[in-house]
């Protein structure tokens, strides 16, 4: 079994993935892939993809919610890690900074007080790479987990908004097993709410399911269908597994309200 996940080495991503497989005993190697596209695609019989899926900052990832409805990939595993930033130089006063497009989110406040023109990057390592390989004075923000090489030096030790900010990733499988209940265990279950009956009070109703049996959401996000205005698809997490009977008869009563696409039962993290 490998577990693809987001590369180069070095990105939170990867550690994710080894700390997953540690914790939850998965033997597997680890295949680092270019973007969350190709780590979505090549999940099949012999191969698990780990993504990000949600930020204590910045929310949602929407590409990876977005592929969910149309990929019958099922949640099998959680993780959550500490996403914590520093800023990296190779001269006293640089010109220009390095940071991948989601970090550089993370860490607005910090990079407006350096007040640097920001150089997009597709990944944390790639800014670090840009800044090794440059000339002229320039910075990049990388994980503190990274060490700072010895050719440069740390001008910001901690650029990170949230100090406690971390980073939800869900381990995708395309098999349909569910692991098996432990009522010992803490659960939670997603779900999608696809539009395709679109009525006033359709969301409430559908909200009341959980709510009548005690059912605690977790999240709760909306994603335009792409259709037209107005029209969406709801990614929704709850406490519990699928084969306690108030978890099972709640998404039954979702399926006669909506299309519902079915994401799985899993340890929460």
């Amino acid at each position: 079994m490998k577990i693809a996940t987001l590369g180069p080495a070095g990105t939170f991503s990867e550690l994710a993935a080894q700390r997953l497989a540690r914790d939850k005993g998965i033997t597997a190697d680890i295949e680092l892939v270019d973007n969350l596209n190709t780590v979505l695609n090549v999940v099949n019989s012999t191969t698990l993809g780990l993504v990000p899926i949600e930020n204590l900052s910045e929310g949602f990832v929407s590409p990876v919610v977005d592929s969910l409805v149309a990929k019958p990939l099922r949640i099998i595993a959680e993780t959550k890690l500490p996403v914590e930033f520093q800023v990296v130089a190779n001269r006293e006063e640089p010109e220009h900074l390095w940071a991948q497009f989601v970090a550089a989110g993370q860490c607005r406040q910090a990079l407006q007080q350096l007040d640097l023109p920001i150089i997009h990057t597709s990944s944390n390592s790639e800014a670090l790479i840009k800044l090794q390989n440059a000339l002229s004075p320039a910075a990049a923000l990388i994980p503190a987990h990274v060490p700072c090489p010895d050719d440069l030096h740390v001008i910001q030790p901690r650029a990170a908004d949230i100090a406690h900010n971390e980073t939800r990733f869900v381990l995708l499988s395309a098999s349909q097993t569910t692991p098996r209940f432990d009522d010992k265990l803490p659960w939670k279950s997603s779900v999608l709410l696809v539009d395709d009956d679109d009525h006033p009070g359709l969301l409430v109703d559908s909200l009341s399911v959980f709510a009548r049996r005690g059912i605690n959401l977790t999240s709760i996000v909306s994603r335009p269908t792409g259709g037209k205005f107005g029209q969406y698809h709801f990614f929704i997490d709850f406490d519990g597994h699928i084969d306690q009977p108030h978890i099972k008869e709640a998404v039954e009563q979702l399926g006669k309200l909506n299309q519902v696409r079915w994401l799985g039962s899993y340890r929460a993290a």
